[in-house]
């Protein structure tokens, strides 16, 4: 079972590999070193982040074809 945690707050909470575990949390498995983090109050449920349903910066750019010269050549070719 997965929960998603992050770090209690002003703690900074290793993980099993070195690195920082994310101050903006992360899903974790249910392992004997995530409780003992939990139990310690290393680490707190939270919940997960909502994903915007829309880009941030408005709509993709279209993919318009390369640009030709009068002749339909691609610009800048010889």
């Amino acid at each position: 079972m997965t929960k998603f945690l992050k770090p209690a707050e002003g703690r900074t909470v290793p993980q099993l590999d070195g690195r920082p575990w994310p101050t903006e949390g992360m899903k974790a498995e249910d392992t004997l070193y995530v409780r003992r983090r939990l139990a310690d109050g290393d680490l707190v449920a939270a919940t997960v982040p909502a994903v915007p349903s829309e880009p941030p910066f408005g709509d993709p750019p279209a993919n318009d074809p390369p640009a030709t010269d009068a002749g339909g050549k691609p610009k800048g070719a010889k």
